[in-house]
């Protein structure tokens, strides 16, 4: 065999071997109902204590199947429901608050993508004070690295409950998502600003609290200080 044709034979060898491999993930589903920061109007009313609420999605690229999460806010249990579908009946329980997000899986890869995360209200036999939705942290975002003004910062959150009685915001902070400090107490504004360390890391979080007293709180987010 001629010497260049060993090369060539010995060259496509190594391109062959040194191809790396494709990992595919699925993308994350896009989710349809119950809708976000909303009463459940797509329920089938059971009992006095019971509704079974249809959950839909979009079908996500690449996904061989779903994980549908459910969970109490108040109790902070989870339903978990493996499904091939796009949809899913869950019977819960009436009268309480609930967040949910579905997970697509690849499974021959085993990767994995998750929704965005949406809250609804489940209406009970008797409409009483609704829990605030637990407030959205806008300034910073999850993981940003932020720039000080003097020093300062200014932090801002939403938040939606379904009566409008919000009345006032509690607000944490701290270095250890695990031991945050009430910085700040009854706020009336969803906004505050706080004088900050650079290069330094942060962790924090808002609790909502209604005219009934009924309170929520946010989700703990992490974030980065600039030089």
């Amino acid at each position: 065999m001629k010497l260049e044709n060993l090369f060539l034979i010995f060259t496509l060898f190594l391109a062959i071997a040194c191809e790396k491999e494709v990992i595919i993930t699925p993308d994350p589903p896009l989710l349809i109902g119950p809708e976000n920061n909303n009463s459940c109007t797509s329920e089938t009313i059971i009992t006095s204590q019971k509704s079974q609420v249809n959950f839909r999605w979009q079908a996500a690229l690449n996904a061989d199947e779903y994980e549908l999460v459910i969970r109490d806010i108040q109790t902070n249990s989870d339903i978990q429901l493996n499904t091939f579908r796009t949809f899913s009946p869950v019977v819960l329980d009436r009268g309480k608050q609930y967040s949910w997000w579905v997970i697509s899986k690849y499974n021959a890869d085993q990767t994995f993508s998750k929704s965005r995360i949406w809250t609804f209200y489940l209406e009970g036999p008797q409409k009483s004070s609704h829990f605030p939705f637990p407030a959205n942290l806008l300034n910073p975002k999850s993981n940003e690295q932020i720039s000080l003004n003097d020093g300062k910062y200014i932090f801002i959150w939403e938040s939606t409950d379904l009566d409008e009685d919000i009345i006032e915001y509690d607000f944490y902070l701290g270095a250890d998502p695990d031991e945050l400090t009430l910085l700040a107490e009854r706020l009336s504004l969803n906004s505050i600003e706080l004088s900050l360390n650079p290069n330094q890391f942060y962790y924090w979080k808002v609790i909502t609290r209604d005219s009934e007293g009924n309170v929520s709180s946010s989700t703990v987010n992490g974030f980065k200080t600039s030089f």
